[in-house]
C-alpha cells in the first residue's frame, strides 16, 4: 500500500528556486502566452542575479514553456488550440496507465486525501476558478504521483502544468464546476468499491468531456 502524505503534493516543486517560481507564475497566469520575459526584470522580481534566471529560462525552453525569438528575447510560449488538443490526446493514453497501478496499490490515506480534495472543490464558487483548477489537478496528481515509472509521471506533470497555463484566464461555468465534482466523486466511489474497470471507463469519459469543454471555450 502507498504511504500517502498528510497533504497533497504540488505539481511544481515547492522549493524556492527561480525555475519553480517562474514556472508557477506561468502555470497560474501571472505570465501568459506571448508575454515577454525580461531577464533583469525577472531577477528583480525573484530577488536574484540574472544567471539563475537565464538558466531557468533555458530549462523552461526545453520543456516547451518558453521560446526564444531573434531580437525579442524570451517569451512565454504561444499555446495554440493544437497544443491543447495534443496534450489531451497524450493524457488519454497516459492517465489510464498511471491509474492502473494506483488501483492496485492505494491505501486508506490516499482515499481520504481524494475525498478532502473533492470537499474543498465543493466549497468553491465559479469565480474561484484558479483554485478550482488547482484542486482538480491535485485530485488526479494524488492518483498518479506514486507510480514507479517516474518518467511517465513527469511527462504527465509537465503536460498538466501546460494545460493550467492554457486555462489560467478562462472562466469556469457553474455547470462545469458541478459536473467535474460529480465525476470525481463517482471515480472515488468506484475506487472505494474496488471496481477498477468502471473507474477506467469513468476516467476516459472525464478526460473526453473536459477536452471537449475546454476546446470549445479556448476557440471562443
Amino acid at each position: 500500500m502507498i504511504n500517502a502524505t498528510t497533504a497533497l503534493t504540488s505539481l511544481i516543486d515547492p522549493n524556492d528556486s527561480v525555475y519553480a517560481r517562474l514556472l508557477s507564475d506561468i502555470a497560474y497566469g501571472e505570465f501568459v502566452s506571448g508575454d515577454r520575459l525580461i531577464t533583469t526584470a525577472l531577477a528583480e522580481r525573484y530577488g536574484t542575479s540574472v544567471n539563475p534566471v537565464r538558466e531557468a529560462l533555458k530549462q523552461l525552453e526545453g520543456e516547451g514553456f518558453v521560446t526564444f525569438q531573434r531580437n525579442s528575447g524570451a517569451r512565454v510560449a504561444r499555446f495554440e488550440f493544437e497544443t491543447m488538443r495534443n496534450v489531451f490526446e497524450i493524457l488519454q493514453v497516459l492517465e489510464p496507465y498511471l491509474l492502473e497501478w494506483f488501483i492496485e496499490h492505494h491505501g486508506a490515506a490516499n482515499l481520504a486525501l481524494l475525498q478532502q480534495t473533492i470537499d474543498k472543490m465543493c466549497a468553491l464558487s465559479p469565480e474561484q476558478h484558479g483554485q478550482f483548477r488547482e484542486l482538480d489537478t491535485m485530485f488526479h496528481w494524488e492518483m498518479y504521483r506514486h507510480h514507479y515509472n517516474t518518467t511517465a509521471v513527469d511527462l504527465w506533470r509537465r503536460k498538466k502544468i501546460m494545460l493550467q497555463a492554457l486555462h489560467a484566464k478562462l472562466p469556469i461555468s457553474k455547470a462545469k464546476l458541478q459536473s467535474t465534482i460529480t465525476e470525481h466523486q463517482q471515480m472515488l466511489e468506484s475506487l472505494q468499491k474496488g471496481d477498477g474497470a468502471k473507474l477506467q471507463r469513468q476516467l476516459a469519459q472525464h478526460i473526453q468531456t473536459s477536452g471537449e469543454y475546454w476546446s470549445r471555450l479556448f476557440r471562443h
